[in-house]
């Protein structure tokens, strides 16, 4: 079995964020992005933002938070720019009030018998049955403390598209690793950021280890 990365992102919640911030002149001016990134949309409304770049970096901005999130499929997802990105967005606007940081990662283990060995792994024959029917499939949600986060895991049969590849059938795995902000001061706050988006690596290299764990995946 293999772990494809199709995505990781990186979410700062706050109470109050103003979307028409957001806007491809705005992340060039404050050295938030190359000026030479080339966009392919940019949505910028009182209510929500989005500005895409060809290179699969994509900024979003909603009232209670912003994200940063990497689309491109590469074979190392480790050295993906998001945690910096948004580091340096937060910085750029330290009056805002913000409460946590997310960090996430979406897999994807190809398997035309996903359903099946999810439910295998994680359900004693016949536990779920009613009245002689047995599930289908069965979706998990598993949560662990960490020393630095708190780390909800997803797993569940379902299909993905990646690249430009056909669609295919496989196990989706999905991680979040959440961090509260302290509700102090800017200061503190903007610590906490710089604190989380530095954990990105180490998050990464835990969500291959953790999967690891759980399925038999190649070297």
């Amino acid at each position: 079995m293999k772990l494809e990365i199709l995505s990781t992102s990186v979410v700062v919640l706050a109470k109050h964020h103003n979307p028409t911030i957001l806007h491809p002149s705005f992340l060039d001016f404050e050295g938030i992005v190359p000026s030479d990134w080339e966009t392919v949309e940019a949505v910028c409304t009182p209510v929500f933002a989005v500005v895409k770049y060809k290179n699969g970096i994509v900024f979003n901005v909603v009232e209670n938070k912003f994200q940063v999130t990497d689309n491109k499929i590469k074979d190392d997802f480790r050295k993906s720019e998001v945690s910096d990105l948004a580091c340096k967005y937060a910085e750029k606007l330290p009056h805002v009030h913000y409460t946590a940081v997310g960090v996430n990662f979406n897999g994807f283990i190809e398997s035309a018998e996903a359903k099946s060995i999810v439910m295998e792994q994680f359900l004693k024959p016949n536990a779920a049955d009613f009245n002689g029917i047995s599930p289908e499939t069965l979706g998990l949600r598993v949560v662990y403390k960490l020393p630095d986060a708190r780390l909800v895991l997803s797993l569940d049969g379902g299909k993905a598209n990646v690249g430009t590849e056909k669609e295919r059938s496989g196990i989706l795995v999905n991680a979040n690793y959440h961090m509260d902000l302290p509700d102090t001061n800017r200061e503190n706050r903007i610590n906490g950021i710089q604190k989380a988006t530095s954990l990105f690596i180490q998050h990464y290299d835990n969500f291959i280890n953790v999967t690891g764990s759980i399925f038999p995946l190649e070297a």
